[in-house]
């Protein structure tokens, strides 16, 4: 997906999570929707970023 932040353009790198087969069902309204539960996963993403020209790496998980 392309996506644009104050006129800069970049890619999204969107990530797929494992999810658990038993989900939970739910009405809201009288809409009905369901909600997956993530399985626990161990591995850890880390991101070399920069901002206002100083190089960082951030790690999510």
């Amino acid at each position: 997906m392309h996506l644009s932040y104050r006129g800069i353009r970049y890619q999204s790198q969107a990530t797929q999570l494992p999810v658990s087969n038993n989900s939970q069902k739910y009405n809201y309204r009288g809409v009905p929707y369901e909600i997956h539960q993530a399985k626990n996963t161990i591995n850890q993403q880390c991101f070399q970023l920069k901002y206002r020209g100083v190089n960082y790496k951030s790690c999510i998980g």
